[in-house]
């Protein structure tokens, strides 16, 4: 389905605004006409709250628009009765404190979304967000799709699993979430763009309905540099262990030359049997 450019959504919403504006005031003019008193004004409500769902910003100034127009046209057709005067007052009242507490209440919770969006979008995580039924990504962070040679728009509708190839840590995590999202954390595989692997440390942050926002920690570098490290300290062993061996064999020499040493010393300086030392000592 095709969605709907931002600028014929906006016409959208004000067809909506104007089509609920326009029979509220003819509502209001047959009412009038015909004695009918009690009514009419709930149907302006209407018109005020769709405003601020769709403008919030401008709903205050709409807000006090529709009020005129309705109290005008009481003055316009009932001017004559007192009290009708004076319920109508009342109406105008109640419509622009609708309008502007309402208004207020909407562009407060929309600033705060924004903050919250730019504090998400501007992470030095990785943030991503996904479908708990259909497993599809609902959207990313710059970060993220930075990591893994995307961007933010091709990573919208993807299967998670094209990204996270780590079948047994994934499915183990989607679990876990159904079970109940409570500091779920594990580390997966995930394949970027150009074909390169990354680990990243994922953790389930938020879960609102079928949707799951995760946090990305990418710890490739920390994994090669242990690598790395855990090589070179089993190189140092194997050296150290052929420098022992080494040093052991020489040893083993040194002291087989002694030995040889200690032997031909002794056997030079003991006197052979039958020599002429011998015959003196017996003589």
């Amino acid at each position: 389905m095709k969605q709907i450019s931002p600028e014929n959504e906006e016409v959208l919403h004000l067809f909506i605004i104007t089509a609920a504006t326009i029979g509220a005031v003819i509502t209001t003019v047959f009412s009038l006409t015909h004695g009918i008193f009690e009514i009419f004004p709930f149907l302006y409500i209407l018109p005020i709250i769709l405003s601020v769902y769709f403008f919030p910003k401008r709903a205050v100034l709409f807000s006090l628009g529709v009020s005129l127009t309705y109290i005008g046209m009481i003055y316009l057709y009932d001017f004559t009765n007192p009290e009708h005067i004076a319920i109508a007052t009342a109406w105008f009242a109640i419509f622009i404190t609708i309008g502007v507490v309402s208004s207020s209440y909407a562009t407060r919770l929309i600033d705060e979304q924004m903050r919250i969006r730019s504090i998400l979008v501007n992470s030095q995580d990785g943030i991503f967000c996904f479908d708990l039924t259909t497993l599809q990504v609902l959207g990313a962070n710059a970060k993220f799709a930075q990591w893994l040679r995307y961007d933010r728009s091709e990573l919208v509708g993807k299967d998670l699993s094209k990204t996270w190839t780590g079948s047994s840590e994934r499915d183990q995590f989607i679990a876990d979430i159904r079970n109940g999202p409570q500091n779920l954390e594990t580390e997966g595989v995930f394949q970027s763009r150009d074909g390169g692997q990354h680990r990243f440390i994922v953790s389930a942050v938020l879960v609102s309905r079928n949707r799951v926002l995760c946090s990305a920690i990418d710890m490739t570098g920390s994994k090669v540099a242990d690598e790395e490290i855990k090589k070179t300290l089993e190189e140092l062993e194997v050296q150290v262990r052929a420098r022992t061996e080494h040093l052991e064999k020489i040893n083993a020499q040194l002291q087989a030359e002694i030995l040889e040493r200690r032997r031909v010393t002794k056997t030079i300086l003991t006197p052979e049997p039958g020599s002429k030392k011998d015959l003196e000592e017996e003589e």
